[in-house]
């Protein structure tokens, strides 16, 4: 049941919108942290010479994921030295659609009696000429687990990537 928002409440509600914010930017620096620092592992890998010839420097994200998943998976170029960031990054992927529901997602908050929020992203995409509808629902407890868990791939994703940048300057 919608009910307006009284002035006994308003406090209430930027208490809401200031937590999802802080949330949701958090979330957000995570997925940031991981694109440098792929993006940071692709142009070095690009420029060993003999090797990294075939290094994609492609512009979205989702690109540069796949095009460093490519040359540290199996078959790639750095495979060998890459098998760790290669578990870690397909980890980590299980998280995109996330980013992608917070970058551009609309959100629509709504607050619990016991005073916890639910959030609710919506999104419309065009694909193949043809609207395509998103939507997640996250309760306050289920998105402190999810930004827990994005922390720590995030975290150990980078951290990866940093010793194999290193491990090839050698």
């Amino acid at each position: 049941m919608e009910t307006p928002i009284t002035a006994e409440r308003e406090a209430d509600w930027t208490r809401v919108a200031q937590d999802v914010n802080a949330w949701r930017g958090a979330s957000l620096q995570c997925f940031a942290s991981v694109e440098a620092s792929v993006t940071e592992t692709l142009l070095h890998l690009r420029a060993i010479p003999g090797r990294g010839d075939g290094v994609r420097l492609r512009h979205l994200v989702g690109q540069r994921l796949d095009d460093l998943a490519q040359v540290v998976g199996e078959g790639g170029a750095f495979a060998t030295e890459g098998q760790r960031v290669a578990l870690l990054l397909a980890a980590f992927r299980c998280h995109e659609a996330l980013r992608t529901m917070l970058a551009h997602g609309q959100a629509k908050l709504a607050l619990e009696r016991n005073g916890r929020w639910i959030a609710i992203f919506r999104i419309v995409s065009i694909r193949t000429q043809q609207a395509e509808r998103s939507e997640l629902v996250l309760e306050e407890s289920d998105a402190v687990g999810k930004l827990r868990e994005l922390k720590t791939i995030s975290q150990k994703l980078c951290a990866a990537l940093g010793n194999f940048r290193r491990t090839l300057a050698g």
